[in-house]
């Protein structure tokens, strides 16, 4: 089942390119405009978060954030809100609300869907054993002999491109940015190494895990940076 996301919103273009970006990442999407819809919808499904489409000096955002932050039955729900250019004081109006995240427009919709992902858990919690092996899914790295397997199958990668796995692996749906992958896999040399570079690793550590997998397992997330996040 697909994760569900509710848009609040009174514009139906915003709905159609936005509810279309996030059809196309995997979730399902639903256009909610009052309260008690919200409610309802909330009450009936579960919703993975509420998205709210915020102009400058809406009040009614604010008002309705406030009404689900103080709701028994909705203030668990993650509310995250897109905010028009020159909203000024809006921005601290919705933090006061309980807003769980804010984006500022113009943003990369990858930064929404790296938000989203993140709270959708897409992939089960890490656990690393007594041994030191960290076993994610279907995935095992033995961290004394720098060994990876997939469904019990060795993928043989190079030291750096182990390094880089294990740390995706560790937290998964986290967005690591180019500078934490250099401090992971160059430790020793992390201030003089390019950060660029990293973007190379994980080229040809992706297409290794491509030939293993079956399927991406490792996100882009474009000017941000890279993430674990398996379609399984």
């Amino acid at each position: 089942m697909k994760p569900l996301v509710l848009i609040s919103s009174t514009d139906p273009d915003f709905f159609l390119v936005f509810g279309h970006i996030l059809s196309v990442a995997g979730f399902e999407v639903r256009l909610i405009t009052g309260d008690r819809e919200i409610a309802r919808a909330i009450e009936a499904a579960a919703p993975l978060a509420v998205i709210m489409d915020c102009h400058p000096g809406d009040r009614a955002m604010v008002k309705q954030c406030i009404w689900l932050k103080s709701g028994a039955a909705t203030k668990g729900t993650p509310v995250v809100s897109l905010v028009a250019p020159r909203s000024g004081k809006l921005h601290l109006d919705l933090i006061k609300a309980g807003v769980d995240e804010i984006f500022s427009r113009p943003f990369a919709p990858e930064q929404l869907l790296a938000w989203l992902h993140g709270k959708a858990g897409l992939a089960k919690p890490s656990r690393e054993t007594d041994s030191g092996e960290l076993v994610q899914g279907d995935f095992r790295l033995e961290r004394q002999t720098h060994r990876a397997f997939f469904r019990q199958k060795e993928v043989v990668m190079p030291p750096i491109e182990f390094k880089l796995l294990r740390s995706l692996l560790a937290q998964p749906g986290k967005v690591f940015s180019r500078e934490e992958l250099v401090a992971t896999a160059w430790p020793e040399r992390a201030a003089a190494t390019d950060v660029r570079g990293v973007d190379v690793h994980i080229a040809r550590l992706r297409k290794r895990l491509r030939t293993s997998v079956g399927s991406d397992v490792i996100r882009t997330v474009r000017s941000v940076g890279y993430a674990f996040a398996p379609d399984w």
